[in-house]
């Protein structure tokens, strides 16, 4: 459980006309996992309330009135479960989340503090698995999942998905030579809203998979495929054949390279994924082109979270931080995307101190009518323990976002160029073994093509945590 609050000498993150004010917030959350012979789940879920959203503040500037959306209850929930219903035969699994991200990704950040551009994902999939092996040679695999994603704000709409997947492969360990055959289908339906009206897009595809184990570290493989889409764009083909040629190198148990390129309908789809643990550090880096969709980014975890740890000071988060953006940012909008994604992440731990330094660059583009937008972010944040129950931190962020509309094209008047910097200083001092204070201030700064979306921010932070 947390409770505190903030001070904010500019609330609305005005231009000009600044005005302070206290909010209070609480949180509590939770952790549960259980493990058993057939059957697994997993939960880990908080709500912050702050005192904002029930305020009568009234924000003339600073804030995109179009899209006002204060919330005093901010949730984070992910769970996930699954259970053998017929031994090495049939398997069923649910998962169910919750997660805040910015309404408009060009506006005044709404990130774990209930101002106005704010919105909240939740979804659900249930599923079943059912998986085979055959004649002792191949694993046989066919997956249905059924999808809902509601969110709090209208302008996105309501959405659902039907899905199938189908595997046959080889079985590891049967020699040098690997093969598989796999294909999928899927088909979203959304809702229709005031901005657009009920349409629903097809994916699917079909592809043969083979790969050779040159030696125990190095592994060459490659697929060839079609795929059969319907959506709406602005190429003439987005379906066709494709494929993928790339290599594996895993020298020992702390290294893994996967490198790669290929080609589907929209050009050429290199790839990248290289991780590197060691005793004091961890290292990840990837890069990767392909198509998907808004409500898959709007629902992802954020590149820049700790899967592992999503409450606590996560990767390069620190103690009695606000809940914050959990989605990638994207368009407003459901056309599928073209998201060119590169990412990285390092972290370094001595005995007393840690660093983490983490970057991301997302270059996307619109199939409908070809709009693109960039979402770049970098940041560095150091810890440094001081006595037995004292430590302090610092921290510097970067984000850039960038938009450009073409001729006629769907992206309105949410395409506001923009750069912040965020720096802190915090002390944490541990009370007992179970509870945390923390004290941190922060400084904001944001530059805009747009006028209103031009401001700085001082905040004062107090914390207290207990755990049970």
């Amino acid at each position: 459980m947390s409770v505190g609050g903030y001070y904010s000498d500019n609330i609305c993150l005005a231009p000009n006309n600044k005005e302070g004010k206290a909010v209070a917030t609480a949180r509590p959350d939770v952790s549960v996992t259980g493990r058993g012979a057939r059957g697994n789940v997993n939960l880990q879920a908080a709500v912050e309330y702050n005192s904002l959203g029930d305020s009568d503040l009234e924000c003339e500037t600073g804030q995109a009135s179009q899209l006002s959306n204060r919330k005093s209850f901010i949730p984070s929930v992910r769970f996930n479960s699954d259970y053998e219903l017929v031994e090495e035969w049939l398997q069923v699994d649910a998962a169910a989340s919750a997660r805040e991200n910015s309404l408009n990704p060009f506006g005044p950040p709404g990130t774990g503090n209930g101002r106005d551009n704010t919105n909240i994902v939740y979804d659900y999939t249930v599923g079943a698995l059912l998986q085979r092996r055959l004649a002792q040679t191949a694993n046989l695999r066919l997956r249905y999942a059924y999808n809902e994603q509601f969110n709090d704000a209208d302008i996105y709409g309501n959405s659902d998905e039907d899905r199938v997947e189908f595997d046959l492969d080889t079985l590891p360990g049967q020699g040098r030579f690997s093969a598989g055959l796999g294909g999928q289908y899927s088909k979203i339906n959304y809702e229709a809203t005031d901005f657009q009206p009920a349409f629903d897009n097809e994916l699917s595809n079909a592809e043969f998979r083979l790969a050779f184990q040159v030696l125990d570290s190095w592994q060459i493989n490659g697929l060839v495929g079609e795929e059969w889409n319907e959506f709406t764009s602005q190429r003439e083909d987005i379906d066709g054949s494709y494929w993928d040629v790339g290599i594996r190198w895993t020298p020992n148990p702390r290294v893994e390279v996967n490198v790669g390129t290929g080609e589907r309908f929209f050009g050429s789809t290199p790839r990248a994924d290289i991780r590197y643990r060691h005793k004091r550090s961890e290292l990840s880096a990837s890069y990767v082109r392909t198509l998907t969709l808004p409500r898959t980014l709007r629902g992802s975890d954020a590149g820049l979270v700790d899967p592992s740890d999503p409450f606590g000071p996560g990767f390069g988060e620190l103690p009695g931080d606000l809940l914050g953006n959990e989605g990638q940012p994207t368009f407003i909008g459901n056309s599928p995307v073209l998201d060119e994604r590169f990412e990285l992440r390092y972290r370094f731990e001595a005995r007393r101190s840690s660093v983490t330094l983490s970057a991301s660059d997302s270059r996307q583009q619109r199939a409908d009518d070809g709009s693109e937008a960039t979402f770049s972010e970098a940041g560095v944040t150091f810890t440094r323990s001081l006595s037995s129950t004292l430590s302090a931190n610092a921290r510097l962020r970067w984000y850039e976002r960038e938009g450009q509309e073409v001729d006629g094209g769907n992206f309105g008047g949410f395409g506001q160029d923009s750069e912040t910097w965020v720096a802190g200083l915090g002390l944490t001092r541990r009370l007992g073994n179970d509870t945390t204070l923390t004290l941190a201030y922060q400084f904001l700064t944001q530059e805009s093509d747009f006028a209103l979306n031009n401001y700085d921010e001082n905040r004062v932070t107090f914390n207290v945590r207990h755990a049970f």
